[in-house]
């Protein structure tokens, strides 16, 4: 990556530019000190570092990609004529005050009333109570990796909050449970804070002139969404703010380009690596992140390739480099979070039903000790379903209300002897058994025997036939039963075949033979040639809300494997080889965690009132609602001069491209005022991370969010001031500085006329409604009041009381117009106003697939055991054309 230096120039006699006092503050440059340099260049353009020359001097370089000059890093020491030197990167002590006066009006942005609201906002509900179960200890799951709740945990942990406030609901009152909360919210606030500074180090080391780097540190400071993204207990400060840093560390890296291996370069280089990493482990969205550099490095390799310079000794160390930096530092740096983060959630908690029995017996709490290895006909055995972690073979006393109206058979995710089934052999097998000399031996069951399953409770075999489950009714899926009575020996539908499919590694015969815990198998019924399976679909209420369980044909093998996982049988010899679920090592874990949070990550695909399709982000839509009371609100909106124009800026670049290459296919080679270089390599990184950080999200089905496109948003920023400078260079001084105060003073406008819904402050219902360029912008500006009065009239609310979510009439029209819901006033339809705050939870359909099964009174089923063995009687005495459980006597018929 070329790199370009801003310097003060001086005229020199004959109408050439020589270096006065030169300041670099970022690039490369072989332009000698005191050599002087043509003013009728072709490849001529602005370098001034502090804000341009006048246009009748001229700027230019001779050579399109430039060095660094060494020596005193605030002037260019003379040396003779055709000597290099290389300065270091530098900021002068002037732009250092200069962005220290930047900083210190982005302090009073970013923290201005930080205490307002004193309420949970948005998704405060989940990562409030995530800091909480930190400093608890308690497992919990999430599905975005842990680094940035972490952070939360120890702000809140040095700020005095005890972990105990559960964050539960949007309006909850944080001054009433004395929440140390605007300790909390600081984090966040402080990390949106340094992105103001990394902007302009950034753009310096890009290679960007002083008042290019100080418009863009005020254009970040003055962005409404990212304002409001960092006032709040949210993770997205936390990913941008590591983003920043990898950007930044990543520019600064070339340029120390001309001093491969040095200290400096590779401190840069690793620390790209890790700050890589941190992103990654904020929010997968690092990834995205991970794809530029990687683009780039690819891009820097390439051409390093091509030198001829570099031997291949060099060029194997410059690849071995970036391969240590770039990925395995990022790795490292992701699994120590994780082993943080499960040193800190060392008890048991509410995570643990996502996780698998191994993940769970390394929780403090949880004790699944340990059972007979070798599993034989007559053995009483608890089976639970391997894929889901949903619980364990299940029935009990209360019959379906659907298909053939028998024993209910579900997963359930508690231990109780109704998880009991004894294994026993076919009717014919058993005869067998009994008339061999080996009838007093232990049979161990393998892979390919027939087996019955016998419920220990209820003596009711486990059974299935052609008929539909209750609540996956496809055809190729069979319901699951227990059937049978007292003197019935059943039937050939209560055959099962066991197939091993995986075993333990270091115990080879696991595969052969059943064993508990080391052998994963599936059951196979025998007449209807379909897999026992679950896919974690709960059962209505008639039902106990259990998880239903059902035959399928040609079902995937995960969602068919079960495992024992405890085996009772009086005859296995005390000193019989015992069986355990092992520890997982790290990597293991992370593997099963980054598993499990892949899964959930793809199944949010539930509407919000708020969703949003990445096709609507740069040009900002719609917005998003986040809080609201009585006179205010906060809703997430960006600036919209800032968002066009650096969606402009990034097309650009692309239309820009597509003609150079077509125009030097013809022999034009254009130099765009001498900017090409410097425009590739500045606006050109911007421009393919934001592409990268954008386009993927096309790919995913699941619920989306304004806030997603942040990222994208900040490198979209640098795209728009690296092109604003680097085409504004040949203009006067004058103009220059007319054109960027314009934009930083319309900037400044909006984001006072948006403030309102940024900081949650009161407004007018006329400033409100003035401020709707777009219909869909549809924050409520009803319940702001009327200019000169003190309450709001028409919405309907009551002063000084909370807004609580509410439901939505309908999913919404993504892409359409904006879902509105009817709110009530006097018990009457009022007009349509947007959707209230609604917070996002994606764990809310796994929570209540893994909440407790209501209670079930055993005496109450028991006392009805004599009445379904009846009905079981009479449905089997009636001949049913088509159904195979039809039989014609109550004895020995199959059913």
């Amino acid at each position: 990556m070329a790199h370009l230096e801003s310097m003060r120039y001086r005229k020199q006699p004959g109408g050439n530019v020589g270096h006065d006092e030169a300041t670099v503050i970022s690039g490369m440059s072989s332009v000698a000190a005191g050599t002087p340099t043509t003013l009728d260049s072709d490849d001529a353009y602005g370098a001034d570092g502090a804000a341009g020359l006048h246009s009748d001097l001229g700027y230019s370089y001779e050579k399109k990609d430039l060095d660094f000059s060494s020596g005193n890093s605030n002037t260019l020491a003379p040396f003779a004529a055709g000597d290099r030197q290389h300065q270091r990167f530098c900021i002068s002590r002037n732009q250092w005050i200069a962005l220290g006066f930047i900083v210190l009006a982005a302090a009073y942005v970013r923290l201005w009333r930080l205490s307002n609201p004193a309420q949970v906002v948005f998704d405060e509900v989940h990562f409030g109570k995530f800091a909480g179960k930190y400093l608890n200890g308690t497992y919990f799951f999430d599905v975005h990796p842990p680094l940035a709740k972490m952070m939360f945990a120890a702000a809140g942990k040095l700020a005095g909050y005890d972990g105990v406030f559960d964050f539960k609901s949007i309006g909850l009152d944080y001054i009433a449970a004395n929440v140390p909360y605007i300790g909390m919210r600081l984090m966040p606030a402080l990390l949106g804070l340094s992105m103001v500074p990394i902007t302009y180090i950034t753009l310096a080391a890009l290679g960007h002139a002083a008042d290019a780097c100080a418009l863009g540190a005020l254009l970040v400071c003055f962005e409404n969404a990212l304002l409001t993204q960092s006032r709040l207990i949210l993770l997205d400060s936390s990913l941008i703010f590591f983003t920043g840093l990898t950007v930044m560390f990543w520019a600064l890296f070339f340029t120390e380009s001309h001093r491969p291996f040095g200290n400096r370069w590779w401190g840069y280089l690793m620390l790209t690596g890790v700050n890589l990493g941190n992103a990654l482990s904020c929010k997968w969205v690092g990834l995205f992140l991970i794809a530029t550099i990687g683009v780039w490095t690819l891009k820097d390799l390439w051409e390093k390739l091509g030198d001829l310079s570099i031997t291949p000794a060099q060029y194997f160390r410059h690849f071995a480099a970036r391969a240590v930096a770039l990925i395995v530092v990022p790795v490292v740096v992701y699994l120590f979070w994780f082993q943080v983060h499960f040193s800190v959630l060392h008890k048991s908690g509410d995570g643990n039903a996502f996780m698998s029995p191994e993940f769970q017996n390394t929780l403090d709490g949880v004790n699944l000790g340990h059972t007979p290895r070798d599993v034989y006909f007559g053995s009483r055995v608890r089976i639970r379903h391997d894929a889901t972690n949903a619980g364990y073979l299940h029935s009990h006393l209360s019959n379906y209300e659907t298909g053939s109206k028998q024993q209910q058979v579900t997963l359930y995710g508690f231990r109780d002897d109704n998880n009991y089934w004894v294994l026993t052999r076919t009717e014919a097998d058993e005869e067998a058994y009994q008339n061999s000399t080996k009838s007093h031996e232990l049979q161990q069951i393998k892979n390919g025997d027939t087996v019955r399953l016998l419920h220990w409770r209820t003596h009711r075999r486990l059974h299935s036939h052609n008929e539909r489950p209750p609540v996956t009714t496809n055809d190729y899926q069979n319901e699951v039963s227990g059937y049978g009575w007292e003197g019935f020996n059943g039937d050939s539908n209560d055959h099962w075949r066991v197939q091993i499919l995986e075993g333990d590694p270091s115990i080879p015969d696991s595969k052969k033979n059943l064993m508990a815990i080391h052998s994963k198998f599936r059951l196979i019924h025998i007449n209807q040639r379909c897999a026992l399976f679950s896919n974690r679909k709960k059962l209505p209420k008639w039902a106990h809300e259990q998880v239903e369980v059902s035959c399928m044909k040609s079902a995937k093998f995960p969602k068919t494997l079960w495992r024992v996982e405890a085996n009772i049988n009086e005859n296995i010899p005390a000193k019989a080889p015992l069986a355990e679920y092992r520890r997982p090592s790290l990597i293991e874990k992370v593997l099963e965690a980054t598993a499990v949070m892949w899964r959930v990550n793809n199944g949010l695909t539930k509407s919000h009132p708020y969703e949003s399709r990445p096709h609507t982000w740069p040009w900002m839509r719609r917005g998003m609602a986040f809080w609201g009371s009585d006179n205010r609100s906060i809703y997430l909106l960006g600036t919209p001069i800032v968002w066009w124009l650096s969606f402009a800026a990034v097309i650009l670049f692309a239309g820009v491209q597509v003609v150079m290459f077509f125009r030097d296919r013809r022999g034009f080679h254009d130099r765009l005022l001498g900017a090409r270089e410097r425009y590739m390599e500045s606006v050109g990184f911007s421009s393919v991370g934001w592409v990268l950080h954008w386009v993927p999200f096309f790919l995913m089905g699941r619920q989306l969010f304004l806030h997603h496109y942040l990222p994208a948003l900040w490198l979209a920023i640098l795209a728009l001031v690296g092109s604003l400078d680097l085409f504004t260079r040949r203009l006067s001084r004058k103009v220059r500085q007319v054109i960027m105060f314009a934009l930083l003073l319309a900037t400044v406008r909006m984001y006072f006329q948006y403030s309102h819904i940024a900081y949650g402050s009161p407004w007018t219902r006329q400033g409100c409604e003035r401020s709707k360029w777009f219909k869909s912008w549809d924050y409520d500006c009803f319940r702001f009041p009327e200019l000169g009065t003190t309450t709001p009239v028409a919405s309907g609310l009551k002063p000084n009381v909370p807004e609580v979510p509410m439901p939505t009439i309908g999913a919404p029209d993504i892409g359409g117009e904006p879902v509105a819901i009817a709110r009530n006033k006097n018990g009457e339809a009022a007009q349509h106003v947007p959707p209230p705050a609604q917070n996002f939870d994606p764990l809310e359909h796994e929570n209540k697939l893994n909440e407790p099964a209501p209670e079930i009174h055993q005496d109450q089923l028991n006392s009805n055991s004599a009445k379904l063995d009846l009905e079981m009687k009479k449905k089997a005495t009636t001949v049913k054309p088509g159904n195979s459980d039809a039989a014609a006597t109550t004895n020995e018929e199959h059913d």
